[in-house]
This record gives C-alpha cells, sequence and structure tokens, in this order.
C-alpha cells in the first residue's frame, strides 16, 4: 500500500483529512497540544513529537535525563530522544518499518503519544 493511501486510512479512524505535503510530511495536531510530524520516506515513517525546548541554563540536566530514558526505549525497541540543534529542541521519534495498513499506522501512533505522554511529564 502507498504512503499517501495509509495516511487516507488514518485519517479516515481520526476523523481528519490528513495529507502529506511537498517534503513528504503531515503534521498533525492531536488534544491541541501534541504536534507529531509524520515523514515518509521510500519504505518507512517517522514519527516526531517535540518534547522540550533546550534552554542553555537548562541543557547539562535536560541532556542528561534525555541519555536515561533512551536507555530505557533502546531496550523496549520504542524509539528515542534526540537534541536537534538548529531549533534547540529535544524531539522523540519513532519509525515504523514498512507499514502495511491502516490499523498498523493507527496502532503504532496510539503507542508513540501514550509513550510521549510519559516522557514528557519527565520533562516538564
Amino acid at each position: 500500500m502507498n504512503h499517501e493511501l495509509l495516511l487516507s486510512r488514518l485519517g479516515e479512524k481520526l476523523g481528519l483529512p490528513l495529507v502529506f505535503d511537498q517534503s513528504n510530511q503531515c503534521m498533525l495536531l492531536l488534544d491541541d497540544c501534541l504536534m507529531v510530524s509524520i515523514l515518509a520516506d521510500e519504505q518507512d515513517w517517522l514519527f516526531n513529537c517535540m518534547l522540550t525546548k533546550v534552554e542553555p541554563e537548562s541543557e547539562h540536566r535536560i541532556l542528561k535525563e534525555a541519555m536515561r530514558f533512551n536507555h530505557i526505549l533502546s531496550h523496549t525497541g520504542s524509539g528515542h530522544i534526540y537534541f536537534e540543534e538548529n531549533g534547540r529542541a529535544l524531539l522523540y521519534q519513532v519509525r515504523v518499518e514498512n507499514p502495511q495498513d491502516g490499523d498498523e499506522i493507527f496502532d503504532q501512533l496510539t503507542e508513540v503519544v501514550n509513550q510521549y505522554e510519559k516522557i514528557h511529564s519527565d520533562f516538564h
């Protein structure tokens, strides 16, 4: 199934008209507070969620906490946290390898949101 059709199926499940932009990305706002970037490459999808802005005065503490979470996430295969230097943002990212149907993508998105909520609360 192609990416556009998968995204359309996800949109149907969410009750939203979802489409990829020119850069093959779709921005999804959930509950008026969580912005999820869905990016499709050749076969896989990437879900990205911003955890927090990293201010210079809290950088050491936040990056140390991110490393602790990355250790936990690596054991469960639940994505990873990375620092995006240009925007000084800490992001949570999950790769979905070769998704096959709308139900799979919906389940993965639900998992991403649930994991994000657990992680996000520790950074605020």
